[in-house]
């Protein structure tokens, strides 16, 4: 067991010593190592991913005399912008019904709903911007914006400096850039019926990410090398490309898959495993996984005495998304 956990750990360590931003020299050297590691274990395949982004470069926030440093989610508009600071909680709907917002800087706590809903309400309720941080981690929590309104992520300790009412102006500065990629995947065993497991390896900008998803692609990575596919079955392991930026590498997969086959497919998500809540998502961000698979889930979990919560998730979405979205059966391992 200390052997396998070495390799993983080892693994792990290597993908996560850098961001795996598209097109960054990390992020290829990982495909590389993906597509080395792959090779004469079974059918290996890429397929190559191009799209462009506003990639982030710098931001920041200003109250009064001070400057906080911040950074601008992926896809933000480049803007400099001022206004009264308004709490507005998660920017659920019931949080913001009553507020005047138009003109003003929302202050947002990550969670509870996708962040590209929340902007779209607050963009229809009138903001100018949002201020964002993730209560959990005092650290910056970098994200992707649906491109209405200027969006810099601050450290949940700066924000809490912050009196409401306070005048702000918050700068986000980002690049249009063009940036490529590629899904990698192997497969083995023989059948119509597919199980599909599947780790994105790359990050949202200035985050090495060892959690999301380094760790995820170490332990898929081992069961490439030593798992075999049940009889009857396919094993395909699928790592993704482009997850953080709008599931664009799992999407771009599952168009060129007969139809037959993805409701033959049983597509599990491995992301953000290795945090100290492990969990399988019952519900993520845009609906259900499989009730059937995630009571035997539990039947696994309660077999082995595992002490894994099984949650719901309203903000989190991941690489399984679009394979339910056209009939498969899902899970999805997470925390």
């Amino acid at each position: 067991m200390k052997r396998e956990l070495d390799f993983v750990l080892d693994v792990a360590r290597f993908i996560s010593s850098a961001e795996r931003f598209p097109s960054s020299p990390h992020h290829r050297e990982v495909g590389r190592f993906l597509k080395e590691s792959l090779k004469g274990l079974g059918d290996l395949e890429t397929q190559p991913l191009e799209t462009s982004l506003l990639k982030p470069l710098n931001g920041w926030v200003e109250i009064g005399p001070d400057r906080f440093g911040a950074i601008p989610y992926t896809n933000s508009p480049s803007a400099v912008v001022g206004g009264i600071l308004t709490d507005c909680g998660y920017g659920l709907e019931r949080e913001i019904r009553g507020k005047n917002l138009k003109g003003k800087i929302a202050l947002v706590r990550e969670g509870k709903l996708p962040f590209r809903e929340k902007e779209k309400l607050l963009y229809l309720k009138g903001a100018a911007g949002i201020i964002v941080f993730r209560p959990e981690v005092d650290h910056y929590y970098s994200g992707i914006s649906a491109g209405l309104l200027p969006t810099v992520s601050v450290k949940p300790s700066d924000a809490r400096l912050w009196a409401e009412g306070s005048q702000v102006v918050i700068g986000s500065q980002t690049q249009r850039v063009k940036v490529g990629g590629a899904n990698i995947w192997v497969e083995r065993g023989e059948g119509t019926k597919v199980i599909t497991l599947i780790a994105h390896y790359d990050t949202k900008p200035f985050t090495p990410g060892a959690i999301d998803n380094a760790l995820s692609v170490a332990l898929l990575l081992w069961l490439a090398l030593h798992f075999e596919p049940p009889r009857g079955y396919r094993l395909r392991i699928l790592f993704t490309d482009m997850e953080e930026y709008g599931l664009w590498g799992a999407e771009s997969f599952v168009q060129t898959r007969p139809q037959k086959e993805i409701l033959d497919t049983v597509a599990i998500s491995v992301d953000t495993v290795g945090w100290l809540t492990p969990a399988i998502l019952v519900r993520d961000g845009e609906g259900f996984c499989s009730l059937s698979l995630i009571e035997k889930c539990r039947e696994v979990a309660d077999s082995l005495d595992l002490n894994i919560a099984f949650t719901e998730g309203r903000s989190g979405r991941s690489d399984h998304i679009p394979f339910r979205r056209r009939g498969a059966r899902t899970l999805f391992f997470a925390s």
